[in-house]
């Protein structure tokens, strides 16, 4: 008996865990898309931000048509560098196809067996 309840719940850990993994695919999915959808229609837009330790970070904001390198930091928030349009757009079209091929995978997960394409 004691076996069984064992199996019983070593097989919800697995389903718990393969939940979490699809929750955490569809969350960064979503961010992935939010950039991509964003983008194109808002006047200022953080593209990327990475942190740079407990009080800094690097962002790339999209301000206009200009793509510059911005620092923050507790002391403050100042522009690096401006970033080349080209070098960004390339990293925009493959973050698209990126978005793309996911939309298209969870379009094809949850798409209802009867339902016509």
């Amino acid at each position: 008996m004691t076996t069984h309840l064992w199996t019983q719940y070593i097989f919800a850990l697995i389903v718990v865990a393969i939940v979490l993994l699809l929750f955490a695919a569809l969350v960064k999915a979503l961010g992935r898309g939010r950039i991509v959808l964003s983008a194109d229609r808002r006047l200022v837009t953080v593209l990327e931000s990475t942190p740079l330790g407990a009080h800094g970070a690097l962002h790339v904001v999209k301000v206009g048509a200009r793509y510059l390198l911005v620092a923050s930091a507790v002391s403050g928030t100042r522009q690096i560098v401006e970033i080349p349009a080209a070098e960004i757009e390339g990293w925009m079209a493959t973050q698209r196809a990126g978005f793309n091929i996911t939309k298209r995978a969870w379009s094809s997960i949850f798409a209802l067996p009867w339902s016509k394409r």
